[in-house]
């Protein structure tokens, strides 16, 4: 048989490198524009001119065949031996067979997932046994195409070649182009010189009272308490939400959740894209006593565990990201391949690989990063997600805290561990020690991963010139009973309007800025981020272009550093899809929203089966004790100032939807014979979407 490689069968090594590089461009021309359309089809990569859709169409097409010509490359040098007596054109089927079925099988293994990988180990005999059926089936398929391909005439043959070929340079120029694109961000002028860098850690549900500094004597944290030991902690902090993104609102804004907009969690949900955000005011802010901090002033970094680049508007003033869940290498936002790249399955599955060696990839690349520019300014937002569920720390982790002996069911705590328990699975004393340790060790590997971050800017003489803070975005629930008698319940992970998961640490370190060993013990919210960089750093808070969206909630905590208040605020408050908290320091009421849909709100709050609740925290720090009935004049105070507050809020109190966990929720307290005083979602107006 005949084709474009040619037949001589005494051609040595150079004709098998020669097959490896046409089977190359020819997987690569394949694989690059298939998963070039998928990946476009992502609304956050997706090209905005036919041009980008051209050039990223064609950079992936350059980046598959620079990798499929490197591993037909590699299995021609190791199979040589065995391939070398063969004509150059079988040589050629082999491995354009092999390239064909190693991508097919990628593809099934990756895009089967959610179907026969669900909730399973990396390693569990399931998922092995399948993954070696559609390794076979990939290669099957891979040999009956490769088959059908080289039965085509030569001339189809070198113009697929060439077309191939055209295509790479096509697209190694996009690369190049873009990649100049990149603006030179943070370097030291006039204006940013005597301003320090930020380091903003946030630990995804880290209860505050799991750290030696809060005063656990069994969880190891001695990187966050050497952090608190030399700057400020703060004692009662607390989130604006019990959950992730539309706390990450309130973090990097300043404003509760209905003035920001972020009022859940739902994929295609974004904040008002007039707010401004932490890293974007450090671009933009006006400076006290005179000038202005300008776009290239500092570059800003997000290095995520989960995901809130997909239109949440929480990326708004960074330059680069990971997320290591959807697993994205750093993307460069101005950089359209470079956030098309991210989508495409080659670098999915490269990180996912990187993350099975490396289980604090996230630090990883922020240490690259930040070792990248510590020759300028920069604000960086690393997120850990080791003390979110899953549980499953690395052994050396959980060894610390874990029964050795332990036999039971539970290595490790998924969601669906959690659903069990909800739907009333019965849980061991040892199950629950378990799912404890499980959690201890996850916090340790947090502080670990600090400690690692703190290291580097040590090491790089930059960490007096950084503010390092480290907080959360909620707390989190470890089976606690909630409540008393027949309405108690255990709960589980977060979204509840509790203390553990409304109570987060909050730690700031800089020796230029803040005192040593300082501990305040005054309310705070983690809407006060915002205007306590600003104050720290001598900047005005963001322009008011509209008083009801644009005005900052948070206050400054300086004057509670430096001793110059006790106290900034009478209330704490939160809100999730179904409950409104006030917290006072002592006391928490918490109402249904339902009930404040109801021309008469406080009869509503006061009805015999309303789900209105208040607990005393200084004498029942577990909130087992309803005193909603004992102490009416503490309801009432409470009910008033949090009426208050909502009338203050742009946004309606029916705006916030339920997501599914919400829901879930919502199913057991039902079962719990909770009635909601006869409130039913029928009474709720429709609120309709937060304004653009």
């Amino acid at each position: 048989m005949k084709t474009s490689e040619g037949t001589d069968s005494a051609a040595g090594f150079g004709g098998t490198l020669r097959a490896a590089l046409g089977a190359g461009l020819l997987v690569g021309l394949i694989f690059g524009l298939a998963d070039g359309v998928v990946a476009g089809t992502n609304h956050v990569a997706r090209p905005t001119t036919l041009v980008a859709w051209a050039g990223c169409l064609a950079a992936s097409v350059f980046t598959y065949a620079v990798l499929w010509t490197a591993l037909l490359g590699a299995c021609g040098v190791l199979f040589h031996p065995w391939i070398k007596p063969r004509a150059i054109a079988e040589r050629f089927r082999w491995l354009l067979a092999t390239g064909l079925g190693g991508g097919l099988f990628l593809e099934l293994y990756w895009w089967t997932r959610p179907i026969f990988f669900f909730g399973e180990h990396s390693l569990s005999p399931k998922r092995l046994a399948v993954a070696a059926v559609l390794l076979v089936v990939g290669l099957g398929l891979g040999v009956l195409c490769a088959m059908w391909l080289t039965k085509l005439s030569p001339a189809l043959h070198a113009r697929l070649r060439w077309l191939a070929i055209l295509v790479c340079v096509g697209g190694f120029v996009f690369i190049q182009a873009e990649e100049r694109k990149s603006a030179e961000r943070g370097r030291i002028t006039d204006s940013n010189r005597e301003l320090p860098n930020v380091l903003l850690i946030v630990v995804d549900a880290l209860r505050a009272d799991m750290l030696g500094c809060y005063g656990n004597t069994q969880v190891k944290t001695p990187n966050i308490d050497e952090l608190a030991a030399r700057g400020v902690r703060f004692d009662s902090c607390y989130a604006q939400a019990p959950y992730t993104w539309t706390s990450f609102g309130s973090i990097l804004t300043g404003k509760y959740p209905r003035r920001h907009g972020l009022v859940y969690q739902q994929a295609g949900r974004r904040m008002q894209q007039s707010n401004t955000t932490l890293p974007y005011h450090l671009k933009t802010a006006e400076v006290e006593g005179g000038g202005h901090l300008h776009d290239d002033d500092f570059s800003g970094g997000t290095f995520l565990t989960g995901a809130l680049s997909h239109g949440t508007g929480l990326m708004r003033g960074f330059d680069v990201y990971t997320e290591m869940m959807m697993g994205h290498d750093l993307v460069q936002i101005g950089n359209a391949w470079s956030v098309f790249k991210s989508e495409l399955l080659f670098s999915i599955i490269k990180n996912k690989l990187q993350q099975r060696v490396d289980s604090s990839l996230v630090v990883t690349m922020a240490n690259d990063w930040m070792r990248d520019n510590r020759d300028k300014r920069w604000v960086a937002m690393v997120h850990l997600y080791s003390t979110h569920t899953p549980y499953d720390p690395p052994k050396e982790f959980l060894d610390l805290y874990a029964d050795p002996d332990y036999d039971g069911p539970l290595r490790n705590f998924y969601s669906h561990h959690r659903i069990a328990l909800e739907q009333g699975h019965e849980a061991s004393e040892a199950d629950l020690r378990q799912i404890a340790a499980l959690y201890k060790g996850g916090v340790t590997q947090a502080d670990h991963m600090i400690g690692e971050l703190v290291d580097q800017l040590s090491e790089l003489g930059i960490l007096e010139d950084t503010l390092v803070i480290v907080t959360s975005d909620h707390g989190e629930s470890l089976g606690e009973i909630h409540g008393e008698g027949e309405h108690s319940r255990a709960l589980w992970e977060h979204n509840h309007m509790v203390e553990t998961n409304l109570r987060i640490p909050l730690i700031m370190s800089n020796s230029y800025l803040l005192p040593h060993g300082v501990v305040v013990d005054g309310l705070a919210e983690t809407v006060d981020l915002l205007p306590t960089i600003c104050d720290l750093f001598g900047l005005k808070l963001p322009e008011l272009e509209d008083r009801q969206y644009d005005l900052v909630d948070g206050r400054s905590l300086v004057p509670l550093i430096e001793g110059s208040a006790e106290r900034l605020r009478e209330y704490s408050f939160a809100e999730n899809p179904q409950f409104l908290s006030i917290f006072d320091g002592r006391w928490r009421l918490v109402v249904e929203r339902k009930a404040l849909l109801l021309a008469d709100q406080r009869a509503a709050v006061f009805a015999d089966g309303a789900y209105t609740r208040l607990f005393d925290l200084r004498t029942d720090p577990g909130e087992t004790k309803n005193r909603f009935r004992e102490e009416p004049a503490e309801a009432d105070r409470l009910l008033n100032a949090l009426l208050s507050w909502n009338q203050g809020m742009p946004l309606a109190i029916s705006v916030m939807e339920m997501d599914a966990r919400s829901r879930e929720q919502a199913e057991v307290l039902n079962k719990l014979g909770y009635t909601g005083g006869g409130i039913t979602d029928e009474d709720a107006p429709d609120a309709g979407s937060p304004p653009e």
